[in-house]
């Protein structure tokens, strides 16, 4: 006898223990890569920081109270060549023309280029003066001429970017660092010169290739990191949890198709799983010894029907033949009638018990094949057609059959749940009455129905549940075989008052030819 396999959808939808292992084990990863993009972030700030605080003034290197002699002793006629020293030997640039420097133009080392007149100029009056040419360049800085008002006679003062009350990055020489010397009353010599710095697209580009650099390097460690964790480290420990409990879970499944009590499981870490594990075997061996013991006691109850089957035929086979000679005289022939269809109830019911008896190991035999229908019923009709018209009963097959019907049955004991159906239809019929035997088609499942004209159903029984007619021990035995071919009965009343058995049974793949 076959069993259905458990139900394996259950939990279809849930995460297993395995996908729960990896989402907490992957979590602190996932947070370690949150982490190294602040940290990439906080190293981008960093570095551009680091270039920003990399900028220098050459104008701190300059020696003031020396370049104020120089520049107070000069003539007209060397201030063109003081400019071009201070800016070239005093503050490093390049002065042009040449190397790609226009004439009047300093060049940085930054690469940036200034006008040469704002490195080097005077302030007359609260003018800029160019000191070569004496040409007006504009109005002095407002923070200049604040500086200049506050100098002594002999003084040098330098400026910060911050001492500019109206400075901004990129607007010229009044946001420069600037060295202050006054030459005469009513002269001062302005040195100034920006900060040597990376330029600031330089800076930029710099800033997003170290960007670009340092986030491929971290996003390639984390991947790499991830996939090494995930299936060397994560998948390995969530198999090492995942693996018990599905081996586990597949001896509970086997133990529940099969029925094996025998199983056992290996009691093997996490501690829980091996608790459960050592659980299961407990149960397994009270189960196996409830099995003994139900095995024990439904022998003793085969034996003891054998036996009683057995012993009982012997007296029945005695009242049988002085029953037949009694039906021989005129005078005891009713009561001799009446005492052997009792014999015959009796010789019924034991065979019924045998059957009884002998059920689970006929339901462990079954072989389910393609079965015809048609000669199951030609053969039927054939065989009780004679004791039903003995009987006055005329037995025949219903018009409205189905042909070319195949089953997957038994044939041998489909034939007995027929043979034991229609026997029970023709003994409850009485004379005059009609048994008919058909097939019909019932979805994906094929019938043989016997129906009668007889008593049919009791009336409170069939209030109560039409399906169950009172039955024997031999409709007892019909409907376990029935169910062990994976098919049906249903017993129910007839419009006429008779009764309707329909044994469905499940339908072949392809129909007889």
């Amino acid at each position: 006898m076959t069993t259905s396999n458990p139900d394996r959808t259950v939990g279809a939808g849930l995460p297993t223990i395995r996908d729960e292992v990896l989402r907490s084990q992957l979590r602190p990863v996932i947070a370690l890569a949150l982490a190294a993009a602040l940290l990439v972030g906080s190293a981008i700030l960093g570095q551009y920081a680091w270039l920003r605080l990399q900028a220098t003034n050459p104008l701190d290197e300059i020696d003031a109270a020396e370049l104020r002699q120089v520049l107070r002793s000069a003539s007209l006629d060397q201030w063109p060549v003081l400019t071009r020293w201070v800016a070239v030997f005093g503050l490093g640039m390049t002065v042009g023309p040449g190397e790609d420097v226009p004439a009047g133009q300093a060049r940085l080392p930054d690469g940036r280029q200034v006008p040469l007149a704002d490195v080097l100029c005077l302030v007359v009056d609260g003018q800029r003066v160019e000191p070569a040419s004496s040409r007006l360049l504009g109005p002095a800085p407002a923070n200049w001429q604040a500086a200049i008002a506050r100098m002594a006679e002999s003084a040098t003062l330098r400026l910060g970017p911050t001492d500019s009350a109206d400075s901004a990055d990129g607007a010229g020489p009044q946001s420069w660092p600037a060295l202050l010397l006054r030459l005469d009353p009513g002269r001062v010599a302005v040195v100034a010169s920006p900060d040597f710095a990376f330029a600031p697209s330089e800076l930029a580009r710099l800033v997003l290739l170290f960007a670009a650099l340092t986030a491929a390097a971290v996003a390639a460690f984390v991947a790499l990191f991830l996939l090494a964790f995930r299936r060397r480290f994560a998948a390995r420990s969530a198999d090492r949890l995942s693996a018990p409990v599905e081996r586990l879970a597949a001896a509970v499944r086997m133990a529940t198709a099969d029925n094996a009590a025998a199983r056992r499981v290996v009691v093997e870490p996490p501690a829980e799983v091996a608790q459960l594990a050592a659980d299961f075997n407990r149960m397994q061996e009270h189960l196996a010894q409830a099995l003994a013991e139900r095995e024990r006691v439904i022998d003793g109850q085969r034996e003891l029907v054998a036996a009683l089957s057995h012993e009982l035929r012997t007296p029945l086979a005695v009242l049988r033949g002085h029953a037949e000679l009694l039906s021989r005289a005129a005078s005891s022939a009713a009561a001799a009638q009446v005492m052997l269809r009792q014999v015959e109830d009796l010789h019924r019911l034991l065979s019924d018990l045998l059957d009884m008896a002998r059920l689970e190991s006929i339901e462990a035999t079954l072989v389910r094949e393609d079965v015809a229908l048609d000669a199951v019923m030609d053969e039927m009709i054939e065989r009780f057609e004679a004791a039903a018209w003995r009987q006055g009963v005329l037995l025949r097959a219903a018009p409205t059959s189905e042909r070319l019907l195949v089953a997957r049955a038994d044939a041998r004991w489909l034939r007995q749940i027929v043979a034991n159906l229609l026997s029970n239809a023709i003994r409850h019929t009485p004379p005059g009455g009609l048994v008919t035997l058909g097939s019909q088609c019932h979805g994906e499942q094929v019938q043989l129905v016997i129906e009668d004209t007889g008593i049919g159903l009791d009336a409170t029984r069939v209030q109560h549940d039409p399906a169950e007619r009172p039955a024997g021990i031999g409709l007892r035995v019909v409907r376990r075989l029935i169910a062990a071919m994976r098919g049906s009965l249903i017993l129910e009343p007839t419009d006429e008052g008779g009764t309707r058995a329909s044994v469905r049974l499940p339908a072949a793949t392809g129909a007889r030819t």
